[in-house]
């Protein structure tokens, strides 16, 4: 399929505990039925299940590209067993709020695009769902028609995401997502993001990102020169919270981490702050400059060690923590 250049900067929006609140539990009726899928069909004991599950979603960013891969089973027929079989009629319900903010964006200056690492099944009954299937001029999900399948944080979904978009490059990208490392690594491509962080949550120690929002209407306030009735973006801070923004040299970054769109791929390896070394001090973005290594720890989690990224290549090593993964587990 060719895919043509926007003339537009592109909006990508995740959909699950982004477009409605982490309370509706979707997450957790999702986790649980994927435990039930693996004691059924690779008749284990349920702390089995649920331990294979966790091992899964860790190594491979989604529990069904370990059971393809190792077990043989369909993504599709997985799908309709877990996602499909969510109880969503029951849960979501249109929001009209939502549909004044996006339609409230201005389509003359940016292009909205779904976002998501569900397959476009769920993703479609969701936007349906909530009234505002017409709302987005495309999406970019992953797709299990393809093992492996491509999920977010890995570099080759944004990479996909870009190019099914029309993204002319990272810095024509602006995002919002709940999970801090899908918001971490869209910043470190370039991306200019805002962390979805509700009310009830704990805020991280380190932001994940330049802009950090606790609900979706404050992206009137973030970014407002993407809103109908603004005149341009010269209304753009030119910082923000000591980031350097839209590639402003991506001088010193909150606390050392990073600057903003990582011009030249700057980044403040040594000394990362991040409290004691926990988002990875020296090598803090492994292979690559992809993923922390030596002790990555997010939101107070665990780090994980020995962790194998797998992208279809090599497995290469690089430990880190998957979370939040989209309503994806």
């Amino acid at each position: 399929m060719e895919f043509i250049k926007s003339d537009r900067p592109v909006f990508f929006f995740d959909i699950d505990n982004c477009l409605y609140p982490k309370s509706h539990n979707i997450h957790d009726m999702m986790a649980g039925l994927i435990n039930d899928y693996f004691a059924r069909h690779l008749q284990l004991c349920a702390e089995d299940a649920k331990m294979l599950h966790q091992r899964y979603y860790k190594d491979y960013g989604l529990a069904i590209t370990g059971l393809a891969l190792h077990h043989k089973v369909a993504p599709l027929e997985f799908n309709k067993e877990v996602d499909d079989a969510l109880p969503l009629d029951d849960i979501i319900t249109p929001n009209p709020q939502l549909r004044r903010l996006l339609a409230d964006i201005d389509r003359t200056k940016v292009k909205l695009w779904l976002f998501t690492n569900a397959y476009i099944t769920h993703a479609q009954r969701v936007i349906r769902l909530l009234g505002i299937e017409d709302m987005f001029e495309g999406i970019t999900y992953c797709d299990y028609g393809k093992i492996p399948i491509t999920c977010k944080p890995y570099t080759e979904m944004y990479r996909k995401a870009e190019i099914e978009a029309g993204a002319s490059s990272a810095d024509d990208c602006f995002f919002v997502d709940d999970s801090y490392l899908n918001c971490y690594h869209a910043q470190e491509r370039g991306w200019t993001t805002a962390h979805l962080v509700e009310q009830t949550e704990s805020e991280p120690e380190v932001k994940a990102a330049q802009y950090q929002i606790k609900e979706l209407e404050e992206l009137r306030r973030t970014f407002p020169w993407l809103f109908k009735g603004s005149s341009t973006q010269s209304d753009v801070p030119k910082s923000v919270n000591g980031l350097g923004v839209g590639g402003a040299n991506g001088v010193n970054g909150v606390n050392g981490v990073h600057g903003v769109n990582g011009v030249n791929g700057v980044h403040a390896i040594d000394e990362v702050d991040g409290a004691n070394g926990e988002y990875g001090v020296k090598g803090a973005y492994g292979v690559n400059g992809e993923f922390g290594v030596d002790g990555v720890r997010v939101d107070g989690l665990d780090s994980l060690d020995g962790v194998k990224r797998w992208n279809g290549m090599n497995g290469v090593e690089s430990s880190f923590r998957l979370q939040g993964l989209c309503g994806k587990v």
